[in-house]
């Protein structure tokens, strides 16, 4: 018999441990393990876990999705690069970057992002100065090494076959759009990139794109030089999903003859026009400031959401004429999703005795801050939705920034008592009668006029099911009795508090 001492006893334990955790994957081939490699976060698949096994260690290199995030590196300060004043990399993070690629032996990436604080902001000023300041001499070198060093980066990962790249370059000093990041041409010609996705750059294509492959593109904050937006979109023939997100420059989306299915707007800056021209078109999202928002040929288009407003006069016919050949567009969609600034539009119809279109929607969903004079609107526009059967409306807070007082000013010629509008409705709306099941509301419900919205759905929808209230309990209680106690026009109703 023999026995361990201490210190040998924790040793055999230590080993023990190693080998039991080591055991619960060390049957696995070596594709799986570089699978499970790839899934966990770079740092953790590079120095937490290969360090505690040799086959780890000699299988990291193999890993096919390479995640650089600067912001989320150790001991990394992103208030500190977002406020500098001049060129200054982190290098721990540019040394971590270079080791891995160094490293690399996969003969495939199917990932490859990065994130990190850069801008040509000296770049930027050189040139629109046109002269070089001796001082800033090494400023412009560093910047100029930098995009450099990124370009060969972004190379690397395209001649692996890259299917996913994901470029963020964000904030870093104060200068505009003019100093960001130059995409890089070899980008737009990778015929394996299945998703594109670039925040903070700028693409200057100057001839046609052969992204053969790409099926989703992302652009945030990127500015489109020329007709960048054309040559990227003539080369993607199986693009399926389209983002632009706060993007500078001309915009036109015309894609024909594609699988585009969904295609999302996000203007931030007031725009003259956007066209908008694909016939596979399913899902449109727009939101923004513009004044033309130019839609054709989307016949198949299935759910269609605007927000904000569009830049129009109630008094003035030829923006009415517009506005209703726009709607005009989306009459057979199944879904539609639209602002409290269209409640606005249709309650200037309503009062003047204009024409509306009417829509086929089964399901609207409407942002509302629920004024005296979304009241007509709402009620025109339950009366244009004849088929509607689901209703959700979101109310917000009486704030508009996006409606200026001269757009109200036709207002001021009518008048109505807000609190009988709902008794005074005597003409029936059909999709109350016939096809209206479920209302859902939330956000600021406790308003008065909401209320009586409410309750007049509940008096009139004859084959309601479910009203969902969404709101505080506090709040509810004010009200939540007067929705049970009131006679519904459906036995079958049943009023519901979240």
């Amino acid at each position: 018999m023999w026995f361990l001492n201490s210190c040998e006893m924790n040793m055999y334990a230590k080993q023990t441990s190693c080998v039991l955790n080591e055991d619960h994957l060390s049957g696995l081939p070596d594709d799986i393990l570089i699978h499970i490699l790839s899934l966990l976060p770079l740092k953790d698949a590079v120095k937490g876990i290969c360090n505690a096994s040799r086959r780890f260690h000699k299988l990291w290199p193999f890993i096919h999705t390479l995640n650089f995030d600067q912001c989320m590196f150790p001991e990394h300060d992103c208030n500190y690069y977002l406020e500098a004043s001049r060129p200054d990399y982190d290098e721990s993070f540019l040394h971590s970057v270079r080791h891995v690629l160094l490293r690399s032996k996969s003969p495939t990436i199917l990932k490859f992002c990065l994130k990190f604080h850069f801008r040509l902001s000296y770049s930027f000023w050189q040139r629109i100065s046109n002269s070089t300041d001796i001082r800033l001499y090494d400023f412009l070198r560093s910047e100029k090494r930098m995009a450099n060093e990124i370009g060969t980066w972004i190379q690397f990962a395209l001649n692996k076959n890259l299917e996913v790249l994901d470029l963020s370059f964000s904030e870093h000093g104060i200068v505009g759009p003019q100093a960001l990041y130059d995409l890089p041409n070899c980008v737009l010609n990778s015929p394996h990139l299945v998703e594109l996705r670039l925040t903070h750059c700028t693409i200057n294509a100057k001839k046609k794109s052969k992204l053969k492959s790409l099926k989703t593109l992302y652009l945030n904050k990127v500015v489109l030089m020329g007709q960048s937006i054309d040559y990227i979109l003539s080369g993607c023939p199986m693009l399926e999903e389209l983002t632009l997100q706060l993007c500078y420059g001309h915009i036109r989306v015309v894609v024909l003859n594609s699988n585009l299915k969904t295609l999302k707007l996000d203007i931030g800056w007031s725009l003259r026009r956007i066209y908008v021209s694909c016939p596979t078109l399913l899902s449109l999202d727009v939101s923004g400031a513009v004044d033309v928002l130019d839609i054709a040929n989307v016949a198949s288009i299935a759910e269609v959401s605007v927000k904000r407003n569009l830049i129009f006069d109630f008094d003035v016919h030829k923006d009415y004429q517009g506005i209703r050949i726009l709607l005009q567009t989306f009459t057979g969609t199944k879904t539609l999703n639209l602002c409290s600034w269209f409640a606005l539009v249709f309650s200037a119809w309503q009062l003047k005795n204009l024409p509306s279109p009417t829509f086929s929607c089964k399901s609207l969903h409407l942002k509302s801050d629920f004024m005296i004079w979304n009241l007509p609107g709402i009620l025109n526009l339950l009366k244009h939705c004849p088929c509607l059967e689901n209703l959700t409306i979101e109310i917000t807070s009486s704030h508009n920034e996006f409606t200026s007082h001269k757009q109200l000013s036709w207002y001021r010629l009518y008048k109505f008592d807000a609190d009988e509008y709902w008794n005074m409705v005597d003409a029936p709306v059909q999709c109350l009668i016939h096809h209206l099941k479920t209302v859902e509301v939330a956000g600021f419900v406790e308003k008065h006029l909401v209320i009586q919205f409410l309750e007049y759905l509940l008096r009139h929808s004859m084959v309601l099911k479910k009203m969902k209230i969404f709101a505080e309990k506090q709040t509810a209680k004010y009200y939540e009795e007067r929705l049970l106690n009131i006679p519904k026009a459906s036995a079958s109703a049943a009023v519901l508090f979240y």
